[in-house]
């Protein structure tokens, strides 16, 4: 019996090592399963490399010393379980003073974060739409993705104020600039089928910030569409998780990371502006996955002698 408490640390570090040393193109499946037979004892080591992962932002180091395979675990399992408190460490994670951290370290965030946002969402509608209308850099637009979604989510499993929610949408569609943001938003009004919203939808849509945003036959599309119950994969419309084995190994199976790199023909590689730009660039950070991320702190690739930061990393 003694060997027992030994055995159950053993099983954890050899978890967490798993995941911090996750390979390329290999999901580590068996950790993952392993890691919800031992969810009390894991859940502490997990808030940990969150929190390190935080200081190390805070003190200027995360990309050069840290790594964001444990603390992305970490996170997508804290939600999954529903453990107390992970919903704020969800937003202090894509809200980090260093965007540029946040970027590194949550990737695609705007598609499978919303999954775990909704998990945990505390019904604070208003705290949503404050991240929604704060003026960011555009390249923040992922937080403002997150944000519609999670909102949409919260409507449609009566998780949240659906009055306050048609009436903050109604103002974004007014003043919201972001194409890819407003383009997503009449989507999401159109799927709900949020009637008092959609005569105001159609006059955003004869705009030219409504066309350049979306088209008719999309909206319609959407209207035509009904919200997928359930989790099926991590593109489809956000949905809490309930499943916590499947539903999580979907959308970690969904992470770049985890998928076979694109091959392209050497044409292709001509004539990618991304393998263009990482010709000229050969110092960037990323993980790995579906964009480069270059370092704010290395001269601007326009030419200026400015740091990235200063010069077209703010516009």
């Amino acid at each position: 019996m003694s060997s027992t408490p030994h055995s159950q640390e053993a099983k954890v570090n050899a978890i967490l090592d798993a995941f911090a040393n996750a390979a390329a193109h290999i999901v580590p499946v068996q950790a993952l399963a392993d890691a919800h037979d031992h969810q009390q004892a894991l859940i502490p080591h997990l808030q940990q490399a969150v929190a390190q992962a935080h200081a190390l932002s805070a003190a200027g180091r995360l990309q050069a010393e840290g790594d964001w395979r444990l603390p992305s675990f970490a996170l997508h399992l804290l939600a999954a379980w529903r453990v107390p408190g992970t919903y704020d460490l969800l937003w202090q994670s894509l809200m980090l003073d260093d965007r540029y951290d946040s970027r590194w370290l949550m990737s695609d965030a705007y598609i499978e974060w919303p999954h775990l946002l909704i998990t945990t969402f505390d019904g604070d509608v208003d705290r949503l739409f404050r991240i929604l209308w704060q003026n960011d850099p555009p390249w923040n637009s992922d937080l403002c993705l997150c944000s519609t979604m999670v909102l949409a989510s919260a409507h449609q499993h009566h998780l949240g104020d659906r009055a306050a929610i048609e009436v903050g949408f109604a103002k974004t569609l007014d003043t919201c600039d972001d194409e890819m943001v407003l383009g997503t938003l009449m989507i999401f009004i159109a799927r709900l089928k949020l009637a008092p919203l959609l005569p105001r939808l159609w006059q955003v849509l004869k705009t030219q910030r409504g066309k350049r945003a979306m088209t008719r036959l999309d909206v319609e599309a959407a209207l035509d569409s009904l919200w997928e119950e359930g989790f099926s994969d991590a593109s489809s419309a956000p949905n809490p998780i309930l499943r916590p084995r499947e539903d999580l190994l979907a959308i970690i199976r969904g992470w770049q990371y985890f998928k076979p790199p694109l091959k392209h023909s050497a044409k292709d590689r001509e004539r990618s502006q991304t393998c263009q730009y990482e010709k000229r660039v050969h110092d960037f950070t990323s993980r790995p996955g579906g964009f480069i991320l270059y370092k704010r702190t290395l001269p601007c690739h326009c030419g200026s002698g400015l740091p990235y930061g200063a010069c077209c990393g703010q516009k």
